[in-house]
């Protein structure tokens, strides 16, 4: 991919980014924002030692923005619809997000991609845990009260800490392979690839 071509795509994303700041009196909203601003770091570090990974980073970056548009949709939704909606949508790009991630560990060291992937698994657990929430919530004969808002929140709360935990850790352990290559770290990958595997 082509630095000018990368740079275009990374503008769209800034001005989206900006405009989840403009919104960003919550923790979640700020939780987001910085875990952005690590994936905006992460394409940028590839585009310069690692272009064989720059379309996958760039693919994990805009599936995180749209998790946290969504995010704020629900945040800022007035009614119960408009909320659960969002929170669907939000779930729908977390899906995208891990199946990202996992496809990213599946080239690591045996060791390092087990325990990536049983992460993953918990983190899987976590988003059906807030849809399992959801799904209560419209169940209890109607109950779309602020209580059950509230639990469908806190899931989301962990559901996205564990993923930003997991993220980090992943990026640091790459970080660790670009440099002097560790035993364990798998081969870097080609400065013409690139890209999930179809």
């Amino acid at each position: 991919m082509s630095t000018s071509t990368i740079d275009d795509q990374l503008a769209e994303v800034r001005r989206r980014i900006d405009a989840l700041h403009a919104n960003a009196q919550s923790p979640r909203i700020r939780r987001h924002l910085h875990a952005l601003e690590q994936e905006v770091a992460s394409v940028r570090g590839a585009a310069r030692e690692a272009p064989g990974e720059v379309e996958e980073k760039l693919g994990q970056l805009k599936t995180r923005l749209d998790v946290a548009e969504h995010s704020l949709a629900a945040d800022a939704s007035g009614d119960w619809l408009t909320f659960a909606a969002a929170v669907e949508a939000e779930l729908h790009g977390w899906d995208t997000y891990l199946e990202r991630l996992q496809a990213s560990v599946a080239a690591n060291a045996w060791k390092a991609r087990e325990q990536a992937e049983v992460a993953i698994g918990e983190i899987r657990a976590g988003r059906i845990a807030v849809d399992e929430r959801l799904a209560q919530a419209r169940d209890a004969a109607g109950d779309v009260s602020q209580e059950a808002r509230r639990r469908v929140t806190a899931a989301r709360d962990e559901l996205e800490q564990r993923a930003d935990e997991l993220s980090s850790k992943l990026k640091s352990e790459a970080a660790l392979c670009r440099r002097p290559r560790p035993p364990g770290c798998p081969p870097a990958p080609p400065a013409h690839g690139g890209g999930l595997e179809p």
